[in-house]
């Protein structure tokens, strides 16, 4: 079981980031057939109250969100439900904090459906269909990469309207090239700051 000191900001982003190979019978707990289940309504519960604390949660919270109480007859069926299918599946992580403190988070935010093929090679994968991805307002993503978004963003709008007002004679050439020079620098700035840390994540945002 993993410790509690070692589920960080990296850690999050990873989850984010990779994709997760699903058999048929792990990925129809995401399909639309499977909406009305307990198992899938405890994936998105997971998801967006994960993405609120930014971190595991318990089952407590779970229970409220689903049910909208938490008692502990909910509780149990939550716990049995992940227990038969999510965490069997590895779609749920079970971390253990202390010993009355068991907190759950998805293993992962965007999964492909995958076909085992054997053939005398070995074992393959196929992959069916397209990834699926958890809705994206529900993605534990930091603060800071909306900051740094926005910031880059407005600096580039920034550029435009300089470019756009000196071409029209509103600002002397002097005054133009200084606050280029400086605008340009900041954008550089968050660009690189962007990069790296989360240079994967915002490739994968832009798509």
């Amino acid at each position: 079981m993993r410790g509690v000191n070692l589920l960080d900001e990296e850690d999050l982003i990873n989850r984010i980031i990779q994709v997760k190979n699903l058999r048929e019978e792990c990925f129809k707990h995401l399909e639309s057939r499977s909406q009305g289940t307990l198992t899938h309504k405890i994936i998105f519960a997971i998801a967006k109250l994960s993405s609120e604390k930014m971190g595991p949660v318990k089952l407590s919270e779970i229970s409220q969100s689903i049910f909208g109480i938490n008692e502990k007859s909910k509780q149990d069926n939550i716990r049995l439900t992940m227990e038969k299918t999510l965490l069997k599946c590895g779609m749920v992580e079970k971390l253990h904090y202390a010993t009355n403190d068991v907190r759950y988070i998805l293993t992962g935010y965007r999964f492909q459906k995958i076909k085992k093929i054997e053939s005398f090679r070995g074992d393959n994968k196929e992959p069916i269909g397209e990834v699926f991805e958890i809705p994206r307002s529900s993605w534990p993503i930091p603060d800071e990469f909306f900051i740094l978004k926005s910031k880059k963003s407005g600096y580039e709008e920034t550029l435009k309207k300089l470019n756009s007002d000196y071409d029209a004679n509103k600002i002397p050439r002097g005054k133009y090239e200084d606050l280029i020079r400086k605008i340009t620098g900041n954008l550089n700035e968050v660009s690189r700051k962007t990069n790296a840390k989360f240079a994967n994540l915002d490739e994968i945002m832009e798509k």
